[in-house]
């Protein structure tokens, strides 16, 4: 679990730029759904940011 928390929060860190889910999902090679929850986490702990996108249903954006 944390070694996954490590990699999401290192790869958001070095682009610098807000990503969609799925974007860090592809590049890290996990589920989206699982990445998600484990990116709301991480808000919830303080970690990342994130919103929901309101013109895209569903789509959430993430930066540091």
């Amino acid at each position: 679990m944390l070694e996954l928390e490590d990699r999401i929060l290192e790869f958001v860190k070095n682009e610098g730029i807000p990503l969609v889910t799925s974007e860090i999902a592809e590049k890290l090679n996990v589920d989206r759904r699982v990445l998600l929850r484990r990116l709301q986490r991480l808000a919830i702990e303080g970690k990342v940011k994130g919103r929901r996108v309101e013109a895209a249903n569903g789509i959430w954006i993430w930066w540091l």
